[in-house]
């Protein structure tokens, strides 16, 4: 088993901070892909994050009414070690592949 650290995502707007106000999950618990796991106040609206994966919960970071910067440690998952590599693909760093056609310009005089 792996731990996967989850940190708060960028929620868009310019936000760059996010009040916990109350957590649905606590640690030892499973929790699947998409399930609500906390609930956020920003300076915009309040929301609720899902899980971006299955996996049982370790640790929570934020007791309610504390404010988490982006990026900082959120939750971290315990998940299989077949599960904690990246999700998706990452791009390879190749030029474009460019066709040019060009075509001859006859001169007539």
């Amino acid at each position: 088993m792996a731990e996967l650290s989850f940190p708060l995502p960028d929620l868009g707007e310019g936000l760059i901070e996010a009040t916990v106000l109350d957590w649905l999950v606590s640690p030892g618990q499973q929790v699947e892909r998409n399930q609500p796991i906390v609930e956020l106040e920003t300076s915009k609206s309040a929301l609720e994050l899902p899980s971006p994966q299955a996996g049982k919960v370790v640790r929570i970071h934020g007791a309610p009414g504390q404010t988490i910067n982006v990026g900082e440690p959120l939750i971290v998952f315990e998940v299989p070690d077949d599960t904690a590599g990246i999700v998706g693909t990452v791009p390879k760093d190749e030029a474009p592949k460019r066709r040019v056609r060009l075509s001859a310009v006859l001169d007539e005089d």
